[in-house]
């Protein structure tokens, strides 16, 4: 019955809350395990501020796809390039696509 009083796009927005959530904690680990390594390719200052802003705002995700999301793709298409830390983005990768094709049926232009 909740579903039914739901706004089109509202159930998509809520699945992509799950899949950014497991993301920011997938991108936490990381950042804390090969902190060195991405302050050295110069990603983690951009990463630290993402990550602290997307979490302050992870309720908000219209907020998140509307500012913060090409950004943080982009700081993670950068850490896919590092060899040293390929094999651990699986899963931030498989949460990428989820949210982005959510975004997409829930109409959120990203």
């Amino acid at each position: 019955m909740a579903e039914e009083l739901m706004k089109p796009g509202e159930k998509q927005l809520e699945e992509i809350r799950g899949y950014l959530f497991d993301l920011l904690d997938n991108l936490n680990d990381i950042s804390v395990k090969h902190e060195k390594l991405l302050a050295s390719k110069g990603i983690m200052p951009k990463l630290a501020v993402l990550l602290g802003m997307i979490t302050m705002q992870r309720y908000q995700i219209e907020l998140v796809m509307k500012y913060y999301w090409k950004q943080l793709e982009e700081t993670i298409n950068s850490m896919s390039q590092l060899q040293e830390i390929q094999g651990e983005l699986g899963d931030v990768l498989q949460d990428v696509q989820k949210i982005k094709e959510l975004a997409s049926l829930a109409g959120l232009q990203i």
